[in-house]
């Protein structure tokens, strides 16, 4: 059997110049164009928009108000208080006079699509609220640039992958808690407080967490906007871990999801992981008995996409080209993006661009 897990993109409110390049790299590594989206929360991850700004021949960057401490990405997008912390994000920003008449019209409409998303129900299911934003921002970067290629990316969710996963989870040699706790004391760690996230019986987003001397998991409410109430922690057992994940409510994280698909490698079939992987194929085969698990991912980290533009930023290092920046660009600026994305693929770097007057210039500059 041939097992290919994807984490390398995740949803955002504004996604940046990664994308088309991470997009290239899918196809080119795996074949095919289908895969998993990453909808494991980050802390402050992919809710923030930022705008840049030039001045004097210098870069800054300005961050507009409204990010969430975690996003609820793989919570249903039925969900109205997931969908509307998402939305007041976008709302935030274009509250603010920061931006441009362009800038405000291309954020209006990725939030205005990403909301129609949520009430679209394909095949019988509706989205998640990460698939929505995911689909939304797919749609508007195709039309900037036609020639992106499509990838069809759903939530672990709503995925069959959840089962081989499940599978392999049920299997672990010696036992999946006692394996964790090894690797947890081998860090030298007392707790790991994001082995997964879930959603409650109540419907709500939930970190399940590693306690690592006692080698027991429980789960709590995780810090997420509009949420009243307190709840107690709820102890987990392996099996409750293994149901859930077949039931479509967790997303496991990077360690779990390591034993997982080293597991299932060491049964024999052809497992490739396609994103970044910290090591965690490494520990998690000598915490399992495989010795040759580096060999799962597709490529090292930070090799699987980057951005393809970037510019200088004042103080130091590159800031790279977002979606909403670029939509509020020109088209002819469009048609260049198109062609420094062929050129940063072929040099397997970014562009490094050179500031100007405005963003439109810079691109017309084309790079170094």
């Amino acid at each position: 059997m041939q097992f290919d897990y994807t984490d390398a993109w995740h949803p955002t409110v504004n996604p940046s110049a990664r994308m088309p390049i991470n997009y290239l790299r899918h196809i080119a590594l795996l074949g095919h164009n289908h895969g998993i989206l990453n909808e494991f929360p980050r802390h402050n991850g992919g809710t923030t928009i930022r705008l840049q700004r030039f001045h004097d021949g210098q870069l800054n960057v300005v961050p507009m108000p409204g990010r969430l401490k975690f996003a609820p990405w793989w919570i249903p997008s039925s969900e109205t208080q997931a969908v509307a912390s998402i939305k007041n994000v976008f709302d935030s920003a274009l509250a603010q006079s920061e931006p441009s008449d362009q800038e405000r019209s291309f954020l209006a409409r990725l939030r205005d699509l990403f909301t129609s998303m949520c009430k679209q129900a394909p095949a019988g299911f509706g989205l998640t609220v990460g698939e929505a934003l995911w689909r939304a921002a797919d749609q508007l970067h195709r039309e900037l640039i036609p020639d992106l290629p499509a990838l069809e990316l759903v939530s672990l969710t709503r995925s069959p992958v959840r089962t081989t996963l499940a599978h392999a989870l049920s299997q672990v040699p010696g036992g999946l808690i006692a394996t964790l706790g090894r690797w947890g004391r081998a860090e030298r760690m007392q707790i790991w407080p994001l082995l997964a996230v879930g959603i409650s019986d109540q419907g709500l987003p939930t970190r399940i967490r590693l306690h690592v001397s006692d080698e027991y998991i429980d789960t709590e409410p995780l810090p997420a906007p509009r949420r009243s109430g307190h709840s107690r922690p709820v102890n987990l057992s392996e099996d409750d871990l293994i149901r859930m994940l077949l039931e479509g409510r967790l997303i496991p994280g990077s360690r779990l999801t390591a034993v997982a698909e080293t597991v299932s490698f060491m049964q024999g079939n052809e497992v490739r992981h396609f994103g970044n992987t910290y090591g965690n194929f490494l520990a998690a085969g000598q915490h399992v008995g495989a010795i040759d698990a580096e060999r799962i991912p597709c490529c090292a980290d930070d090799e699987d996409s980057w951005h393809y533009a970037d510019l200088p930023l004042r103080g130091g290092g590159y800031y790279p080209l977002h979606l909403v920046e670029l939509g509020a660009c020109s088209a002819e600026s469009h048609r260049t993006a198109a062609r420094l994305i062929t050129k940063s693929l072929t040099l397997g770097a970014p562009i490094h661009l050179e500031v100007k007057e405005n963003l439109d210039a810079c691109l017309r500059g084309g790079g170094s």
